[in-house]
């Protein structure tokens, strides 16, 4: 053995020596062709050469034709193709490549496209790596690897060649770029891939047929290694057709699926599996393509009950209903079906998990239990029944709670869906939101999906229509139904009567107008006469603004009335007129109604609708009384009247003159119009009571009283304190006032800038953009210079970890308004020097 192994040494050596120091292309010609024949097996060569034909066959293929590919690609010269007369050449030289050991040729190949310069000898490689793809050198690589089992001699080998068969499409790509062939793109290459693989999976079941032992684990570490690569969707979106059509004829495709799909290595499973979960039309698909390796393989228990449930989100719907159908239509997987149910409604119903998890995950949970539903069986119901209702409850509670409006909405949604479910006969949960399309779309979720497979070959049936009707022939039911559509001309009925258009009718009141603002409050007082209560606010806004002389004696008291009133009698825009009234008032006296509101807003006779109703009032008085002051006067002069003018035919000759007019005028120019208005300066009427609207609203935000604890369960209060704190910093926009007020509110904002409650964040980062839209630009640089450097590295943070997205949205809106103010400021500095 010794002495043949010398011989074949000599032998690759001679040929390096021939390749170098060639003297002419015919000694080339010879030499590659005497290779060529060497690994064909060619026994007049093979016995001239080593005289063991057996051994060069295991030996020399194995040993030393990589190492021979190699250099001749190492000694490859233009003048052996550049001439015609050298075709025979070429060809032999292809066929070295292309009919020899295709594992070798492959990763010769892909080695030295890695390793050569652009030259022509890359050019040369490229050819021969797109020929090969083209001779179905994969498909030879692929049999090659199933006709064993994996060992640990070539397992090392098995890595490096699954490695370059995977990135393959990446290699290429960074190194020919621009010049990158279209056969080793993804889409193309992948899909090839994959039709190889299928190619060798079709023989591999006629061996299994024939009853005879198959080797799939090449196959599963080439799937696991592409869809690692980043190929995943490419490969099971290709995979998946064949693979369903088998499994749904034959139980051999199934179990040669499970292998494959079960074997791929453990650090690969995750990107293969979730994959192939997005990918499978049909939960009832499921068992045929894993089989019940979910109650034997660890990894894949883990993956599908914990890690793509809890630990990730997906907006495709088809992945929750693949993996809840899996584990709820098998009676072997009840047990863990039923595990996975209750720690689903744990975490949704935890409420540290629901302030701590983005909008998205939560959604997707609550998803997944609205289609486990579908799947749980009589059986379930009553084994799970009191377990399940005990952490409803408490869930349910948490989402009320909520200071989202579609957490709350989607928490109703599932209880009243899960009591019904749980306990049909027994008493329902039911709730007053609205039944949008998210919430139709949800409860729809409970339905489990019918089988497409089905559902195309009832189109196809249905598409088919024979007519066994001659074109001539009416049937009696025809003229049955032509006598029925007869109408008697004799009928009369009153629905062809116009009816009257009472639409303008004018509704007559034995109550009275008030018409001063003392008669409007007592009307407001009397809680018996609905009517009059109802005509006293529908004209409160009007009295106050016609009549503010005397107002301030009677505000604070006027204010208590406004405020202390409640819709009893459900009157028409009961909350708009009374919040209209309120601002007017708040207006027209702001220093006795703010004093009075501010001092009410903490006293424990309140509820917090009416809390959040003062928190509104001031809002809106601030931002009308930072408006100029003839701006409202003004804007209702401008708007328009709902007269009806008639309008003018063109026929007429006032109708095409005026049409003339106006497209002489729309075509011409004019650089001049006279003298403009000069806009005239006023005063900031808030400027001088913004500190009573202000600071008193800080004053106690952190007491807890029995009834009312913003910092704990009545975060949704806070919310909109701090919003109402930025919309009234806001309105003192130009006033000395500003920055004491901004000063205070940053340090306000720094105690609650991590709270829990997602809604109080995002008003404590709306608050900061007030801060930095109101503030000057050169006061935030100097005066709170390291307030904002603070306020910059939060927002920062925010950006990053938030779990909220709009959270992380309005941070990153915060930062590009300071940034912004920065650039202005050192622009106005550049501008000065």
């Amino acid at each position: 053995m010794n002495m043949l192994r010398t011989r074949i040494r000599l032998y690759v050596k001679e040929t390096e020596n021939i390749l170098k120091n060639h003297k002419n292309i015919e000694e080339v010609t010879n030499c590659i062709e005497e290779f060529y024949k060497i690994t064909q097996g060619y026994e007049p060569t093979v016995k001239v050469k080593f005289q063991d034909i057996c051994f060069i066959r295991e030996v020399f293929l194995a040993e030393f034709y990589p190492v021979l590919l190699k250099i001749f690609i190492e000694n490859l010269e233009v003048e052996w193709f550049s001439n015609p007369h050298h075709k025979h050449l070429s060809e032999v030289f292809d066929k070295c490549f292309l009919d020899g050991d295709a594992a070798s040729s492959f990763t010769v190949l892909i080695r030295c496209v890695d390793n050569l310069d652009i030259s022509f000898r890359l050019n040369k490689c490229v050819s021969l790596l797109e020929k090969f793809l083209d001779n179905h050198g994969l498909l030879r690589i692929i049999q090659t690897g199933c006709k064993s089992p994996p060992d640990s001699s070539v397992d090392f080998v098995w890595d490096d060649l699954i490695s370059l068969i995977a990135t393959l499409p990446d290699k290429t790509a960074n190194k020919l770029q621009l010049q990158n062939s279209e056969k080793f793109y993804p889409l193309q290459y992948i899909p090839l891939l994959c039709d190889e693989m299928m190619r060798v999976l079709r023989n591999q079941h006629e061996t299994l047929a024939s009853s005879k032992d198959i080797h799939l684990e090449f196959i599963s570490r080439v799937i696991g290694k592409v869809c690692v690569s980043g190929h995943s969707a490419l490969v099971w979106k290709t995979l998946v057709p064949p693979l369903e059509r088998g499994v749904r004829e034959d139980y051999l495709w199934c179990r040669m699926t499970e292998r494959v799909v079960t074997g791929v290595p453990d650090r690969c499973l995750e990107c293969t599996l979730t994959a192939l979960l997005s990918h499978i039309p049909w939960y009832g698909l499921m068992e045929k393509f894993i089989g019940d390796s979910v109650s034997r393989k660890q990894k894949i228990q883990y993956l599908l009950c914990t890690k793509l449930l809890f630990h990730r989100h997906s907006q495709e719907i088809h992945l929750l209903q693949n993996i809840m159908g899996y584990l709820g239509s098998s009676h072997t997987r009840k047990a863990l079906f039923v595990k996975v149910m209750r720690d689903l409604l744990a975490v949704w119903g935890d409420s540290s998990a629901l302030r701590h998890t983005s909008v998205e995950q939560h959604l997707y949970i609550t998803k997944a239990l609205f289609i486990g539903l579908g799947f749980l069986q009589e059986s379930h119901k009553e084994e799970i029944r009191e377990d399940f209702i005990q952490l409803l409850l408490p869930g349910m509670q948490c989402h009320i709670g909520s200071s989202d409006h579609r957490i709350r909405k989607i928490g109703m949604a599932l209880a009243e869906t899960m009591s019904a479910a749980l306990d049909p006969k027994g008493q329902q949960l039911k709730f007053e939101f609205p039944r949008d399309e998210e919430v139709e779309y949800l409860v729809s979720l409970t339905v489990p999906p019918e089988d497409p497979g089905l559902l195309d070959l009832a189109n196809e049936i249905g598409d088919i229509q024979i007519n066994l009707e001659k074109p001539g022939e009416k049937t009696q039911d025809d003229g049955e139904v032509k006598g029925d559509l007869n109408i008697d001309p004799d009928l009369d009925s009153d629905d062809d009567l116009v009816p009257y258009d009472m639409s303008n009718d004018t509704k007559f009141t034995k109550v009275k107008h008030p018409k001063y603002i003392r008669d409007c409050m007592e009307g407001l007082i009397s809680a018996d006469e609905p009517e009059r209560l109802e005509i006293c606010l529908g004209v409160t806004e009007a009295l106050i603004r016609k009549n503010p002389d005397g107002l301030a004696e009677i505000a604070e008291e006027f204010a208590k009335i406004l405020l202390h009133l409640s819709d009893r009698y459900s009157t028409k825009d009961f909350v708009t007129l009374r919040f209209k009234s309120l601002v007017a008032l708040a207006v027209h006296a702001p220093e006795q109604v703010s004093k009075f509101l501010t001092s009410q807003f903490y006293e424990r006779n309140y509820n917090l609708r009416q809390r959040m109703d003062i928190l509104e009032v001031l809002g809106g008085a601030a931002q009308e009384l930072s408006q100029p002051a003839g701006s409202s006067q003004s804007a209702e002069r401008e708007k328009p009247t709902n007269k009806i003018t008639p309008v003018q035919s063109q026929n007429s000759p006032e109708g095409w003159r005026e049409v003339v007019r106006q497209r002489i005028e729309s075509k011409t120019r004019r650089f001049a119009k006279g003298a403009q208005k000069e806009v005239v300066a006023s005063k900031n009427r808030f400027g001088v009571v913004a500190g009573s609207f202000f600071y008193p609203l800080m004053a106690n935000f952190d007491r807890k009283e029995n009834t009312f604890d913003m910092m704990g369960e009545d975060s949704l209060v806070l919310a909109r304190l701090v919003y109402t704190l930025g919309v009234i910093l806001y309105a003192a926009i130009n006033t000395a006032a500003v920055k004491q007020m901004a000063d205070r509110l940053l340090e306000f904002l720094w105690v609650i800038r991590f709270h829990s409650d997602v809604s109080v964040r995002h008003a404590v980062l709306f608050a900061v953009s007030m801060v930095i839209l109101s503030v000057p630009g050169h006061t935030l640089l100097t005066d709170l210079h390291g307030e904002m450097m603070e306020t910059k590295h939060w927002l920062e943070d925010v950006m990053e970890k938030d779990v909220n997205a709009e959270s992380r949205k309005m941070a990153i809106q915060s930062l590009m308004l300071l940034e912004n103010v920065i650039k202005q400021e050192f622009t106005k500095g550049g501008d000065l020097t």
